[in-house]
Formats: structure tokens, C-alpha cells, sequence
């Protein structure tokens, strides 16, 4: 069945704050696209995958998000309704304010669809873990190994999840779901919950073990940032689980903010994140191009270890003497 927006009324204000949420993720994945093309000649050869991977997230989740948003302007029309007796004469699950002059109803040749997202997960998710591995140090046969299994359980977790989410109007309790059983929604979400978990704890052990020769500011910021990816996809499970814990409008609006946030900040900010990091240790390396930006972004003062330059004149004492900012 359709996702539970479509069997709702949405008052105006909540239209479009969901309307604007779609445009605000649209603007920021492209205003992100600019940034990882223009910071992508900074790292080192090997790092610089990342920032070409979050380039490929940024366009993926932009596609998504506008698909997402023409979805919603087409799936529902202003109609006026006399406050909430209006309301109650569609048979939607909506409440409409005593103030509202109308409401968004779902129309009949037209559908919403929270699908789009999963198929974009389904990119997302495999060249987000293959970020991390890179700038985690990973490579030769430990690279593929880990790859192939975090790949691997991503698509797992992301296909169930897909699956179970088409159940969203039983878990809700909808009367035209009436015959229809709940426990789909229910045990495929529990199957999409065990990769989930195993990806958490495999991101937790890799951030916590960066492979190679690095400055203690490298193992902190990966310490920081594997925390951070499992908190933003923890954010996932909930947007799955409201339509059953909160099916109304206000839960489907609270779903969407949820989604937004949960996709600018596992996406945008964790690329930016990992390229820090990888500037980082593209300067400890004796990157040049990465010890001046470095160098840059404190305004002529150098903030990391680097190792000392062959030919250089500098004394490595010198050299290693950086400040952490």
C-alpha cells in the first residue's frame, strides 16, 4: 500500500513546511557538490576518493530530493474546509485547526511515495562506507574485505527496510488497511535492524583503529566521527517506526524534519567531516597542496603535524611543532 501520507490531510502550514524541508535538502546537497569539487585538489590522490565519493552522494541525494518534492507538490490539492467539521467529512486522519482556511488532500491519480528515498539509500549508503574505509587507512585486501561486507549489509538493511515500509498503513491502524496484517511492517523492520546493527559496531571498531602512522588528532576526530554517523543513521529507525507510533499529520510532518536532518548530516556533514580528517593526514603525509590549505584555513598559521619535506632546510623539530586548533 502507499506510504500514510497519502491517506492524510495536511494543514497548510504543514504542506509546506514539508514542501520547504524537500527544498532546503535539494539547495544543500548543491551548495555540498561545490564544495567537495573545489576542495577535491587539496588531499593527497588516494584521500581525494572520498571527496569524489561525496561529490556522487551530493548529485544522488539532490535527484532524490527534488523527485521527493515533486512527488508531494503533485500527490495533494488545496481543497477549503470549514475548520475541523471540514476535516472530519473526508474520513482522513487529520485533524484540520478551527483557523485553517483549507486543507492538502491526497488526490485520486497521484500518489507520495517515501520509496524514492530507498533507492537512494541504496546508492548512498555503500559510497558512505567506502569513505570511511578510505580515509580510515584501509587498503589492498583489508579494504575489499571490509567493503564487501559493509556493502553487502547496507543494501541488506536498506532493501528490507524498503519492503516494510509498503506495510506502513496496517502498522498504522488505517480502516482501509482493515484485513490487512500488521507484522510485515514489524519483521521487516526487524530484519533491516540486525545489518544495521552490525554496520554500527564494524563503523565504531574501524574509527577506533585508523590504520597507518597519524597524529593523535587523526584517531580523536575518526573516534568523533564514528560516533556521529551511528547517532544520524540511529535517526532512521525512528522516521521507519513513527507511522506506527504516531500516525496523524503531526508524526508524518515530524517524519519528514527527521528525514531532513538525518540526511544532511549523515551525508553533507559527514563528507565534510572525513575530508577534514583526510587533509589531515594529506599534511602529515607531506602533501603540499594540503599543508598550505591547512595553513590557510588559520590564516597563515600551520595547526598539524606534518612530516619534514625532503630538501627542505626546515628542521623536522620545527617541522612537527604545530599548534591544534
Amino acid at each position: 500500500m502507499p506510504n500514510l501520507e497519502n491517506f492524510l490531510a495536511f494543514e497548510h502550514w504543514q504542506y509546506d513546511f514539508v514542501r520547504h524541508m524537500f527544498t532546503l535538502s535539494v539547495a544543500v546537497f548543491a551548495a555540498g557538490l561545490v564544495y567537495f569539487a573545489l576542495s577535491l585538489k587539496n588531499t593527497a590522490p588516494w584521500y581525494r576518493i572520498s571527496s569524489i565519493l561525496s561529490a556522487v552522494v551530493m548529485v544522488s541525494a539532490a535527484l532524490e530530493l527534488y523527485q521527493l518534492f515533486r512527488s508531494w507538490e503533485e500527490a495533494f490539492v488545496a481543497v477549503p474546509l470549514t475548520g475541523a467539521a471540514g476535516a472530519a467529512s473526508t474520513g482522513l486522519l487529520s485533524t484540520i485547526g478551527e483557523t485553517s482556511p483549507n486543507a492538502w488532500l491526497p488526490v485520486t491519480d497521484a500518489e507520495f511515495s517515501n520509496g524514492y528515498r530507498y533507492i537512494n539509500w541504496s546508492i548512498d549508503v555503500p559510497m558512505l562506507l567506502t569513505q570511511l574505509l578510505v580515509v580510515v587507512g584501509l587498503t589492498g585486501a583489508a579494504f575489499w574485505s571490509n567493503w564487501w561486507k559493509l556493502t553487502l549489509a547496507g543494501l541488506v538493511m536498506v532493501y528490507t527496510g524498503y519492503i516494510g515500509q509498503y506495510f506502513e498503513p496496517a502498522a498504522a491502524g488505517l480502516a482501509v488497511a482493515e484485513g490487512r496484517n500488521a507484522y510485515p511492517f514489524w519483521v521487516w523492520g526487524f530484519v533491516s535492524t540486525i545489518p544495521f546493527i552490525y554496520i554500527n559496531y564494524k563503523v565504531m571498531v574501524l574509527t577506533h583503529r585508523v590504520v597507518g602512522d597519524v597524529p593523535d588528532r587523526v584517531r580523536k576526530e575518526m573516534g568523533r566521527i564514528g560516533v556521529f554517523l551511528v547517532a544520524t543513521w540511529t535517526l532512521y529507525t525512528l522516521g521507519y517506526v513513527l507511522p506506527a507510533i504516531w500516525p496523524n499529520a503531526d508524526g508524518m510532518v515530524f517524519r519528514q524534519a527527521v528525514y531532513t536532518v538525518a540526511d544532511i548530516t549523515s551525508k553533507l556533514v559527514f563528507g565534510v567531516m572525513l575530508s577534514r580528517v583526510a587533509l589531515i593526514r594529506s599534511a602529515y603525509d607531506g602533501f603540499e597542496p594540503a599543508i598550505l590549505a591547512r595553513q590557510g584555513l588559520v590564516f597563515g598559521r600551520p595547526d598539524v603535524d606534518v612530516r619534514p619535506i625532503q630538501g627542505t632546510e626546515q628542521p623536522a623539530s620545527t617541522m612537527r611543532e604545530r599548534a591544534d586548533v
